[in-house]
């Protein structure tokens, strides 16, 4: 069942997520589309990128419902580009776990060294004016 969640999921991250494709121009091409969750790891199979992803992928309606999609950077399956990129972008120390929010303005909305509850992203997600206009227009 985890499996199959965690499938549904993937699929919008996976067409956003091409190998080839540099990290800043995955992010470019989701702005004023989809806020995004960066989920940063500094080696395989980390626990806080496996507790980060476990939580999203139990919300997957509210993920759906808020246009979110997932992106997962592990520092070993990064190009030299992506963790030059995601140090300047993010400022952070890439020995360390991080998770960052990016509204779909492109602007950086959480940035976090823990995993983040997906309550918490949700909440905060819906105090932005954009998804307050969202929420609005789909009642």
């Amino acid at each position: 069942m985890h499996t199959l969640l965690y499938s549904l999921l993937l699929v919008p991250m996976l067409l956003a997520t091409v190998a080839e494709t540099p990290l800043w121009e995955k992010l470019e091409r989701l702005t004023w589309k989809n806020r995004v969750v960066v989920v940063y790891a500094p080696v395989d199979g980390a626990r806080p990128m496996q507790q980060q992803l476990q939580t999203l992928s139990q919300q997957t309606a509210g993920v759906k419902d808020r246009d979110m999609v997932v992106v997962e950077c592990v520092r070993p399956s990064m190009s030299p580009e992506d963790k030059n990129f995601l140090n300047r972008r993010f400022k952070h120390d890439l020995d360390k776990f991080g998770v960052w929010l990016i509204g779909k303005d492109g602007g950086v909305k959480l940035s976090s060294t823990q995993p983040v509850m997906a309550q918490k992203l949700f909440e905060l997600i819906d105090t932005m004016p954009m998804r307050r206009s969202e929420m609005k227009r789909n009642k």
